[in-house]
Formats: C-alpha cells, structure tokens, sequence
C-alpha cells in the first residue's frame, strides 16, 4: 500500500535528519515505556496499539520495549486518567479515540485533551449507520423520518458518551426533528447483537466491524463520511442522500502534560516511522478499516481544537433517555 504524501514528506524530514533525538545526550528511554491502552482488549483501539508495538519492536525503533496494558472501563477514561496523573516522563503514553474530546464536549469528564501533550495522529476510522437485513428501514431516509415523525420511537443501542453515540448525535443534528430513544448496550459486538434481538433498531459501527458483521445479516445505510470508503464501496455517505451527517472515530497518541518536548520529538519520530510500515498500513486498512491523515505538533492541536467545537453542540442529546 502507498504511504500517504503526509506520512512519506515525515518520514523524509526525519530520515534526513531533521530531528537529533536519538543522538541526545539524554539515555530516554532508558527502561520500558508504559503504552495505557484505555479499553479492554479486542476493539479497534486494543488492536491499533498492538499493531504499532509489533513494528517497533521487530523494527528495533528503541533501544526500550514499549509494554502496552489495558486498562479499561467508564467510556476510557479510568486508563487516561493514570496517564493524566502520571509523571510527565515519556514513560507513560496513552492511545485514546475520539472518546475523550466528546466526553470533555458533553461534560462528562473533567478533563481533555488540554491535560496531556498530544504526540501524533495514529489512524481514523468513520462510522456507518446500520440496521439489521430484516429491518422495515430500507434506507436512510426511512430510518430519519422515522426517527423524525415520532422522536423516541426508533431506538439506538450503543456505549454512551463513546464514537458510536456521537455518531447518532451527528445523525440527528442533521435531521431536524430527529430523535432516537437511546440505550445503553455496550460496543460494536454488543449492538450488533442487540440488532440481532431485536433489542435496537439501529446501531452505528466502524467500516472495519460492517465488513465483519455484513456477512451476518447487518445492513449499512449511509456512510457518515467525506466521501466512499473502498472497503465498502457500494455505501453511499449521508451527504449524497442529502444529510450533512459526517463523524470519524480517531485515534492518537498523548503524553503526560508538560513532558519535556526532546522526549515528545523522539516519540513523533518513532511513531512517524512506525506509521509509515507497509504492513501496519496493511493491517489498519484490511483488519480495523482505518487509514492514517498524519498530524503532529501544532497542527494536532489545531485539530483537536476545532473538532472540540464542532462536536459540541452535538452533544447535547448524548444522555441515555
């Protein structure tokens, strides 16, 4: 798979050289770094990490290895607390998705990203709309003026205050009127098998977990994305059925606040090189249905920023009902 033009002009600048970290007089790391995974294992964001310490490590990119532990529970905020808390060192990182700018947007946490030292963007993934294939929604539309005609009657299982919440608040941001009755069921797996109960009527997943579950009997309606993704081609995104419903679940890498910035720069280096293996690109695109938009320094912040504020006033409906 080709390196993204952002990812390849990184690579570049440090192999050239740009960066002396690794020739510091500093030793770091000069004993394993703590990489808090703050999620059970299994889901997307278990499976990123692990996929980027296999290349650091067969790859040697540190003298160290970097031990990843999970440490999951309350929508990850538990494990990027320790993080948050812990000695701002370089020896604890953290990999956390989108969950914890829409928790800070919602209220539901007291701290955000402001807290730690964003390092570098690891990989996005956007999320589908899905109904089981018996569902007497046959499309988007269907399911919208449903939700719009009489709000609470269509009901949405998912984790509260994750990506896949958000993403249904992004649906009803669109549609005026909309409102879906919200429950509290759990992950990709857990909806997924709320729609096989008839528990839910509607669930949202990654790209990755339609290609899992489409051969089961789960149907995407509309891709809340830019443009197609090439895993799911046939899926049209809200925006072509007239909806401006866009939200991307994103992973990225954050220190403790005020880690010295020569240990955040080694970091972005072996990250950067990391992100740029063929087989970690490989294996984010044909295993998590993820693609790499690398950001680092300002630029991740400027990001992480914006998408604060625009996630915001969505999240006014993100409460179970």
């Amino acid at each position: 798979m080709k390196l993204t033009k952002a990812l390849a002009c990184a690579l570049a600048v440090f192999s050239a050289g740009a960066l002396a970290t690794t020739a510091s007089a500093d030793d770091y790391p000069s004993r394993p770094i703590r990489w808090i995974i703050p999620y059970n294992p299994g889901g997307a964001t278990d499976a990123s990490a692990r996929i980027l310490q296999m290349a650091i490590e067969q790859d040697k990119l540190l003298p160290q290895p970097v031990a990843a532990v999970n440490v999951g529970g309350a929508g990850g905020s538990i494990g990027a607390r320790q993080v948050k808390d812990a000695p701002p060192d370089g020896y604890t990182i953290l990999i956390h998705q989108s969950a914890m700018l829409i928790q800070d947007a919602a209220g539901i946490s007291d701290f955000g990203y402001r807290d730690f030292e964003p390092i570098i963007s690891i990989n996005r993934q956007c999320m589908v709309a899905g109904v089981i294939d018996s569902s007497s929604y046959k499309t988007y539309k269907e399911l919208m003026d449903a939700a719009a005609a009489k709000p609470k009657s269509v009901i949405w299982g998912g984790n509260i205050g994750s990506a896949n919440h958000m993403a249904i608040a992004v649906m009803e941001k669109a549609t005026p009127g909309a409102e879906f009755k919200k429950v509290q069921l759990g992950g990709a797996a857990e909806s997924y098998a709320g729609l096989k109960g008839n528990i839910i009527n509607v669930g949202n997943f990654g790209v990755g977990e339609i290609v899992s579950f489409r051969g089961g009997g789960l149907r995407p309606l509309a891709l809340l994305a830019e443009k197609r993704d090439a895993a799911i081609p046939d899926v049209p995104t809200a925006r072509e059925l007239g909806y401006d419903a866009v939200f991307c679940n994103e992973h990225n890498l954050y220190a403790p606040k005020g880690t010295p910035p020569e240990r955040v720069a080694l970091l972005v280096e072996v990250f950067t090189k990391a992100l740029a293996n063929p087989n970690v690109q490989k294996e984010f695109r044909e295993k998590l249905g993820m693609t790499t938009d690398l950001k680092t320094g300002q630029a991740l912040k400027d990001h992480l920023a914006a998408e604060l504020e625009r996630l915001k006033p969505m999240t006014q409906s993100m409460k179970p009902n």
